[in-house]
């Protein structure tokens, strides 16, 4: 027996009565339905609570909530739906948990209220609207969006948890099956056990493994015999699912498959990016750091001065960094500590009660404003408003200097170092006390470099607005 034509009457035993027994709750033929629903649902409560935000500043400031301009919301809506859609405040994992939820839509709320100012700023039109008003309407809309949003997740919690969130399928071998996490949403099949045997002709089979993957989202062949596991692949190829397979590849975590030699081949790096991906990134940079250059001017210039008025010496800091092919360079930065203190190879890190740093500039390395003349490095061109944070050449972790603790240290120059970056948006930032805080970043950089695009880039700005102020700075 081969297994062919057998599943007529095998698709019980090899599962059980599995038409009984694993029958899905009577909800899950409705599963896709219902997490459109719940998309929609979730966009609706956001928009609700900017309308009330916007309702409730204009019955502060005016005394009436129909008193108010209905430019705010119309404006405010269609961009924190855009940015919300980007930044997946709409995915399954945001609708069941609250930290992402609140990270997602306040980054948005966030983004769409930047969009805004700066429309009222370019248009001349500020004067016809209430500063007081739209401060109302934000604050609001931030309070009314976290309530919304909890109290969705809890509902989603307590009634829909089972029915949307992501299911899995692993078909596995008796000898596989031990090594193999368990988790509530993965359904384990092995296939010796269930008497399910790959056969391209034949249809029992196709609708038994049909059967078996039910509603599931993902499915994953895992196979420790190699014979086995050709066999399956092939099978699944022509099942209509979208399938996975599991490679034990010692560690390593390939880029993406290519070909060669009419064999596949794992990418498992990259190098420096093209000639093309520099000139788009540069151009991004260009388009960016040009007004808004222009516009935090004055914020420098005041800084700057406050700089001078607090201790005696240079308003700016000016140090050598390490940038794109390990060339040094000067990094420009508003002074922070006493000039007679200031440490120009970044030898010693600084620790949170730094004497060294003045009043000043411990607002500013909390605000992160000490880097906003980093923007001249980016117009000058050593510097990209996104990669890995330039270091200082004496930067030690542990007594040691960076690059002897980790040894792909200078695979991170590969491109020029930037103002924000993949590690500093997860909050890996501040001194630099262990090996394991080096190592972390390295790590991160080199994720940012090999998985370079331009919707990276836009995508670690908007989510700097979440890191500018942390608990890490200073």
């Amino acid at each position: 027996m081969d297994g062919i034509g057998a599943y007529g009457g095998r698709r019980d035993a090899a599962t059980g009565s599995a038409s009984e027994e694993r029958s899905p709750d009577s909800l899950m033929r409705y599963r896709d339905a219902i997490r459109v629903c719940l998309t929609a649902g979730l966009a609706a409560v956001d928009l609700l609570a900017i309308a009330g935000g916007c309702l409730a500043g204009a019955a502060l400031r005016h005394g009436s909530p129909f008193d108010g301009n209905v430019g705010i919301f119309f404006f405010l809506a269609p961009t924190y739906l855009l940015a919300a859609i980007a930044l997946r405040a709409y995915s399954i994992g945001a609708a069941t948990s609250p930290s992402r939820a609140i990270s997602a839509t306040f980054t948005a709320l966030l983004i769409a209220a930047g969009l805004f100012l700066t429309a009222l700023f370019a248009l001349k039109v500020g004067s016809l609207l209430s500063r007081l008003e739209i401060g109302y309407s934000f604050v609001t809309a931030f309070a009314l969006i976290g309530l919304g949003r909890i109290g969705a997740i809890l509902l989603t919690q307590k009634l829909l948890a089972p029915i949307v969130a992501p299911r899995l399928v692993v078909f596995t071998d008796d000898t596989e099956r031990g090594a193999l996490p368990n988790d509530a949403l993965t359904t384990y099949v092995d296939v010796r056990a269930a008497r399910l045997v790959p056969h391209v002709h034949d249809p029992d089979f196709f609708a038994a493994v049909s059967d078996v993957i039910g509603y599931a989202d993902r499915v994953v062949l895992a196979f420790a015999d190699a014979q086995e596991r050709l066999k399956w692949t092939e099978a699944m190829r022509l099942s209509g699912f979208e399938a996975e397979i599991v490679f034990d590849l010692g560690g390593f975590e390939p880029l993406a498959l290519s070909r060669w030699s009419e064999r596949t081949t794992l990418i498992i790096s990259r190098g420096p990016l093209t000639l093309a991906e520099r000139l788009t990134k540069r151009l991004f940079d260009l388009v960016v750091t040009l007004p808004l250059i222009v516009a935090v001017a004055p914020t420098i210039a005041l800084v700057a001065l406050l700089v001078k008025l607090d201790s005696p010496g240079p308003a700016f800091f000016v140090q050598e960094r390490v940038g794109r092919n390990n060339r040094s360079y000067r990094c420009f930065k508003l002074r922070t500590m006493r000039s007679e203190a200031s440490d120009a190879t970044g030898r010693v890190s600084t620790s949170r009660n730094d004497r060294r740093v003045t009043r000043v500039g411990r607002f500013l390395r909390r605000t992160s404003l000490d880097e906003l003349p980093q923007l001249l490095n980016v117009l000058i061109g050593n510097m990209s408003l996104v990669g890995p944070r330039p270091h200082a050449l004496g930067s030690r972790a542990e007594g040691a200097l960076f690059w002897e603790l980790v040894p792909d240290y200078w695979s991170r120059h590969s491109v020029k170092p930037g103002l924000t970056g993949l590690a500093q948006i997860r909050g890996l930032r501040g001194a630099t006390h262990s090996r394991r805080d080096i190592e972390a970043r390295v790590a991160s950089d080199l994720e940012y470099i090999n998985n370079w695009s331009l919707w990276m880039d836009v995508k670690v700005l908007l989510l700097t607005v979440r890191v500018i102020i942390h608990r890490n700075a200073h």
